[in-house]
């Protein structure tokens, strides 16, 4: 198996989640289960896992790769709270797309309604940067700051968005796991896997997960969707993360918001892909340069 592709089973969490870390609690919304977990002091800052993850420890704490120690680094200095998303780890699973896509970025409306948390910094990566940009676009006045790792907003969708995202839920219904995702995140200039590898691969990820859950999730992402419009009129200060070598499919999903985000920081850690970039320091080091930057303290 090639690096990459053992990189993503690990990194995805494959293997038992991370035990849990900090206070976590559970509440309803809009009838939907959602788990979450809280550390640390200070300014509010909220983080939204990627697809697939099992739960939100095993993506920003500690997945079977390694550590990847955002939260506790963050919570070193802020009041970090990380939503587990419905349809993940321990949170609700509903098998109806209508039940996705807005409702994901309101589920974090409704988390910080109930810690009593008026404004917050949001840190996403991959699927959590598209909830992110729809947080963006529709609850900006709730937003401290807005970092995209691994991803951006979801405007103007690239040519053959919309037929990955049908390939990839028919799979999951299927019972068949991720594999179109898996050569879509292929290194840019890297080669893709042949095409029984990433279906091995792609079943792998999801080994023991309610595929038709995850199925459910990605039918319901183009609803995720912004417009170039709101994306203009932004004031909220927004940075991208992401590495050198990230997914062209995810590349081109950040020119295209950058463009519109005029005053957008962008940060790129050389030698990174979608896998690798969120474990390594250099991500930590630029999520907190940004955060301590946009801070009431820091200002």
């Amino acid at each position: 198996m090639r690096r990459h592709a053992a990189a993503f089973v690990c990194l995805i969490g494959l293997l038992a989640p991370a035990a849990a870390r900090g206070e976590e609690g559970t509440f309803d919304s809009n009838g939907v289960k959602i788990r979450y977990v809280t550390e640390g002091k200070g300014e509010p800052v909220v983080l939204i896992h990627g697809f697939t993850a099992p739960s939100a420890e095993a993506m920003w704490v500690k997945s079977p790769l390694g550590e990847v120690n955002v939260l506790p680094e963050l919570a070193k200095e802020f009041r970090v709270v990380a939503v587990e998303c419905r349809g993940h780890g321990k949170s609700g699973k509903p098998h109806d797309p209508k039940a996705y896509g807005a409702e994901m970025a309101e589920d974090v409306v409704r988390l910080m309604n109930r810690l009593k948390i008026e404004k917050a910094h949001v840190v996403g990566y991959s699927m959590g940067s598209a909830i992110a940009g729809k947080l963006l676009a529709d609850h900006p006045g709730r937003l401290l700051s807005v970092t995209f790792g691994g991803g951006g907003p979801i405007v103007e969708p690239a040519k053959g968005f919309e037929a990955m995202i049908d390939g990839l839920a028919t799979s999951l219904e299927k019972g068949e796991g991720i594999a179109p995702l898996v050569l879509n995140l292929t290194p840019a200039g890297g080669k893709k896997m042949a095409a029984e590898e990433a279906a091995a691969l792609g079943k792998l990820v999801v080994l023991g997960q309610d595929q038709k859950a995850f199925a459910a999730c990605v039918r319901g992402l183009p609803k995720l969707e912004v417009t170039a419009e709101k994306l203009k009129a932004n004031t909220v200060p927004v940075a991208f993360v992401y590495g050198s070598q990230e997914a062209e499919m995810l590349k081109t999903q950040i020119a295209t918001a950058t463009k519109y985000l005029a005053n957008a920081k962008s940060t790129v850690i050389d030698g990174g892909d979608h896998i690798s970039t969120l474990p390594k320091p250099e991500f930590r080091k630029a999520v907190l340069e940004f955060l301590r930057a946009n801070s009431a303290k820091g200002k």
